[in-house]
């Protein structure tokens, strides 16, 4: 084999390889739940990264709010969520690539309820939450 197919057979290896790499991401998912008392105002939960923005959205008791996504290619994938209720407002990170490095895990259920924000990391809540942040 000469140089120039040589070159060809290991970057088309090397390409396979990449788009493997990618494909073997494994998604993320994201959960929000209302979970404040009845007959109280809506939550407003407000989330973006970088690229992405889903706007306000009001959810009444008992309403959730989820997305799923992959990492990006750099490993700096960042979701953070603004939440108001009446006229408190707390925000934090709900994922970030690095945590990866640490034990992560593909889901991340948060609840939000009077006393402040929680999660869990099963597909829905449970009553083995740990805390995020509470209200002011």
């Amino acid at each position: 084999m000469s140089s120039p197919s040589i070159t060809i057979f290991f970057l088309i290896l090397l390409s396979l390889n990449f788009c493997h790499e990618i494909e073997a991401k494994k998604r993320h998912l994201v959960k929000i739940y209302n979970r404040m008392p009845q007959g109280t105002p809506a939550l407003t939960v407000h989330c973006a990264s970088k690229d992405d923005d889903f706007g306000n959205r009001s959810l009444s008791t008992g309403q959730d709010f989820n997305w799923s996504f992959r990492t990006n290619f750099w490993g700096t994938t960042l979701f953070f969520c603004r939440f108001w209720w009446g006229r408190k407002t707390i925000a934090f990170d709900v994922f970030d690539a690095a945590w990866e490095a640490s034990g992560f895990h593909h889901t991340y259920t948060y609840v939000v309820n009077k006393d402040g924000a929680f999660v869990t990391y099963d597909e829905t809540p449970s009553n083995h939450m740990r805390e995020m942040q509470k209200w002011p």
